[in-house]
């Protein structure tokens, strides 16, 4: 089951809401490596990460993995173009630990909106929740320099590099693993 906490969107559920959500989200544990989603499939679930952490990532042209994004504990996610427009996802999602993860199909969102305004309103925040975390991403992309990026990301996930490869890592932010060394030692030659 879900539960909600303060810090959450979870905590402004009615009971009888909180009860339809438990009813409609399915929770699992699930093995590092498991795929949430892949590219060129339809995906047909927002996904919520109770415990563990998940890399969105899609192949280049030349068949290189690129991360787009990595989703830990208390984070939604979801292919969004896929999702609501059933069509092919251009990224896979990839469980980096194993983790435990529910979620909620397409079709029992539909349900969840048109019944109760609470969970219509929680769907409005896990949506809002995706959408902050990809105009962070493309400010980052666009307007921070490789080490500013470095630091936003030691700031959201500070024990990433003992969760992540450090190939993964350097691909998200989008520099070399010799950059990644070399910013990841001036960093550490200035405390």
């Amino acid at each position: 089951m879900i539960s909600p906490r303060s810090d959450t969107i979870f905590a402004n559920l009615s009971p009888v809401a909180e009860e339809k959500l438990n009813e409609l989200m399915q929770r699992e544990m699930l093995p590092k490596g498991h795929f949430l989603f892949r590219q060129g499939e339809v995906c047909r679930h927002i996904f919520y990460i109770e415990k563990g952490l998940a890399r969105v990532f899609y192949n280049s042209s030349s068949g290189k993995e690129i991360t787009a994004w990595f989703f830990a504990e208390n984070s939604f996610l979801t292919a969004h173009d896929s999702f609501y427009q059933h069509s092919s996802s251009p990224s896979n999602c990839e469980l980096l630990e194993d983790s435990v993860v529910y979620s909620l199909k397409y079709t029992d969102m539909e349900v969840m909106l048109n019944e109760n305004h609470d969970l219509a309103k929680f769907a409005f925040h896990a949506v809002f929740e995706l959408a902050k975390k990809l105009t962070e991403f493309i400010n980052g992309i666009k307007f921070q320099s490789a080490e500013d990026r470095y630091n936003a990301l030691m700031d959201n996930y500070p024990n990433i590099f003992q969760r992540a490869k450090l190939g993964h890592i350097a691909s998200f932010l989008g520099i070399t693993q010799e950059t990644l060394s070399r910013i990841r030692g001036g960093l550490r030659g200035n405390d």
